[in-house]
């Protein structure tokens, strides 16, 4: 289901609002710069949650922050989602956000092998996710293979 694809075949633009997350694993500087960080927003709206429910309410949480959002809009520093205590595929919530509001994602790690990471081996919120299990795009730097 999902593609990774080279930067130098393609503008992350040409995928945008086609229903799922374009996944910006090695960003030119402009799309970093013009990128809506999230950890701020998104940290204030679950610490005002009891803890017990913070897992099941970070997708709307996560949501309630895209609504504001222009379409279309690039995110990053969305770290939050990953703490190992909410117990949540962060993944399969951005897909199913971006069916309602389309946005692009800046990813905090790296794509190796169709695989997307966050954090190191050994961490408690590493993280790994297969590219093909998810309707997303990659774009990677060009020249480097997937």
């Amino acid at each position: 289901m999902g593609k990774i694809i080279h930067s130098r075949s393609v503008s992350g633009s040409e995928y945008a609002g086609l229903l799922k997350p374009i996944i910006y694993c090695c960003p030119d500087k402009a799309t970093i710069d013009s990128a809506v960080p999230l950890n701020h927003a998104l940290a204030e709206k679950l610490s005002a949650l009891k803890p017990k429910r913070r897992t099941m309410r970070l997708a709307a949480c996560f949501e309630g922050i895209l609504k504001t959002l222009p379409d279309n809009a690039v995110i990053k520093d969305f770290d939050v989602m990953f703490n190992p205590d909410y117990k949540v595929d962060v993944l399969k919530i951005m897909v199913d956000a971006c069916k309602r509001k389309p946005f692009s994602i800046i990813w905090p790690g790296k794509c190796e092998d169709g695989r997307l990471f966050y954090a190191e081996d050994g961490y408690p919120d590493f993280k790994t996710f297969s590219v093909e299990e998810y309707d997303v795009t990659c774009i990677i730097q060009g020249g480097r293979k997937p």
